[in-house]
């Protein structure tokens, strides 16, 4: 169920990009190999400093797949890794936006070249925004977990 409600969310955000003046070709503005790796390459390296990757692949284990907790103490660092994980992609992506506006300030010279430039930088923040709110229903699957381990 989580799956689908993922594909719909993406879905309707294309759907909502392509609803413009440049119709469907209007979703292509929002892919960004750069901003999208800034927002990863942040993540990644954070969740392995911090030492909660596995915790955090641990949490999907637990809320999409089959996977049954063992104690509660794996459950709640789960429940920390994808609270942290979502810091995470929020932070990366306003860390990101602010590095794009900076190069804005340095290379642009025209207010086209600026405003193409300024959206391109936006959407780190968007990327890890959008992130975050799929992380949200996992957070929320998790407390559930961990109230339904503490009543048995």
């Amino acid at each position: 169920m989580y799956i689908l409600s993922v594909i719909v969310v993406i879905v309707s955000v294309f759907l909502l990009a392509s609803a413009g003046e440049v119709g469907v070709f209007g979703i292509f503005h929002f892919f960004d190999i750069v901003s999208m790796l800034i927002v990863i390459i942040i993540f990644i390296s954070m969740m392995v400093a911090s030492g909660l990757l596995k915790d955090f692949n641990n949490a999907f284990r637990l809320t999409i797949g089959k996977k049954n907790a063992k104690s509660i103490l794996e459950l709640k660092r789960a429940k920390e890794a994808v609270k942290f994980a979502g810091k995470l992609f929020i932070m990366s992506g306003f860390l990101g936006t602010l590095m794009g506006i900076i190069m804005v300030g340095y290379s642009c010279s025209t207010i086209k070249s600026i405003m193409i430039n300024m959206s391109v930088a936006l959407l780190t923040m968007f990327y890890g925004l959008v992130l975050y709110i799929l992380l949200l229903p996992i957070q929320l699957r998790i407390e559930i977990k961990i109230s339904e381990f503490m009543q048995i």
